[in-house]
């Protein structure tokens, strides 16, 4: 932790104990009261006071330690609790909001770091320093796709609602990283099909649902449009879509397009369509002909996939973030390009001197190797030509 950040964090945990010390009209607050009230443990009350430590309460928690030092009732009846807004006195509301503006700002001194600052793994791009809350949505399954999956029934006492995450390889990848980068903020990650307004202020990241990607340009009855997020994608202004061509199988022939104006340059006004396809391998060696067909499945040799950062158009000081393929495994790619250990800081690297971190899209090429049990997703390399198939 950088020498500013940590006195930051200093102060904000002599402000937590002298709160606490004081305690309300006389009587001693412990942390235990504190843990009870915030519905939390009591060791990690603990690690909020420890000056050698460096755990950050979230905002939320901040929030509910202002609303319980607002008002001596808080430690009144039968226990601990916190008090609901209309519980409240106009005094005892002024007091919580004098303290929220307090704690907070503690707080977000604490998480900014100096320029150039990385996360805890070293890098930036899953990097988000002011600790605000990070939201991941990940595609769902159908459910057609679901209603032969026994336990993914919520009737049934073995369901398991990780089973409708149509992108649960990338969700775990991502989640894990992007926790270890930014320990002190939290991190939420749901299906498309779960989210709510509540969800959509703070830093968001999106895996999958490449049928989002719908433009004005796109011949109406080609583009397909399933997901609840396309009013948020739509005012990205990003000059592609995803299109199912006309009787096309629904299933493996979905389609990137971009449209490019007279300079040859992607635009939304642009006339002219540059299409990009997965690429399956083929039944001849010369690459034409029939798919392919293993047990059924077409093999995958190249996915396409979408890799965006923009500011959030609900709130443009946070990002958000996707990553996109045809098929998962482009979107798994996506995600492994900027989390791979091995490949993660050269792509990182050539990313920010080519596009910039804060604001580009780039589709690029996700290779699979097809071994006898089955295809493997590997990592792209930004730094290999091939691999980029176009950015803004």
């Amino acid at each position: 932790m950088p020498e500013e950040t940590g006195h930051a964090r200093v102060e904000l945990v002599i402000r937590l104990r002298e709160l606490r010390r004081e305690g309300l009209t006389g009587k001693q607050v412990t942390q235990r009261h504190l843990a009870t009230a915030l519905r939390v443990s009591t060791p990690l009350v603990s690690s909020w006071e420890n000056l050698s430590g460096e755990a950050i309460p979230p905002e939320e928690r901040l929030r509910d330690y202002a609303r319980f030092f607002a008002t001596d009732r808080s430690l009144a009846g039968d226990g601990p609790r916190l008090l609901a807004d209309e519980e409240l006195t106009g005094d005892e509301e002024e007091k919580r909001r004098r303290l929220i503006d307090e704690l907070i700002g503690l707080r977000e001194r604490a998480l900014t770091p100096g320029p150039g600052a990385v996360g805890r793994l070293g890098g930036r791009f899953w990097h988000f320093p002011e600790g605000r809350r990070i939201t991941i949505i990940a595609n769902p399954l159908s459910d057609k796709k679901l209603e032969n999956i026994e336990y993914a029934s919520p009737w049934h006492p073995n369901y398991v609602e990780s089973l409708r995450n149509g992108d649960m390889d990338s969700t775990v990848e991502l989640v894990g990283h992007i926790r270890a980068e930014n320990p002190g903020s939290e991190v939420r990650y749901m299906t498309f099909d779960r989210v709510s307004a509540d969800h959509l202020t703070g830093h968001l990241v999106i895996l999958g649902g490449a049928d989002t990607f719908v433009v004005p340009k796109v011949p109406e009855g080609e583009a397909h449009q399933l997901s609840p997020l396309s009013w948020l994608i739509r005012r990205l202004g990003l000059p592609l879509a995803t299109r199912l061509p006309r009787g096309r199988n629904d299933e493996y022939d979905t389609e990137f397009v971009v449209l490019v104006g007279e300079e040859g340059t992607p635009s939304l006004r642009g006339a002219e369509e540059e299409i990009y396809r997965p690429t399956f391998i083929r039944r001849t060696r010369e690459g034409s002909g029939e798919r392919l067909l293993v047990r059924g499945q077409p093999q995958l040799e190249y996915d396409v996939a979408l890799l965006v950062r923009r500011p959030n158009p609900v709130n443009t000081a946070v990002s958000l973030t996707i990553c996109s393929g045809i098929f998962s495994r482009g979107t798994y790619g996506a995600v492994r390009a900027t989390t791979d250990a091995q490949l993660r800081a050269s792509n990182e690297q050539w990313i920010a001197q080519n596009l910039g971190l804060e604001d580009f899209w780039l589709l690029l090429q996700v290779p699979v190797y097809q071994t006898p049990t089955g295809g493997v997703t590997l990592t792209p390399d930004l730094r290999r030509p091939f691999t980029r198939l176009r950015s803004s």
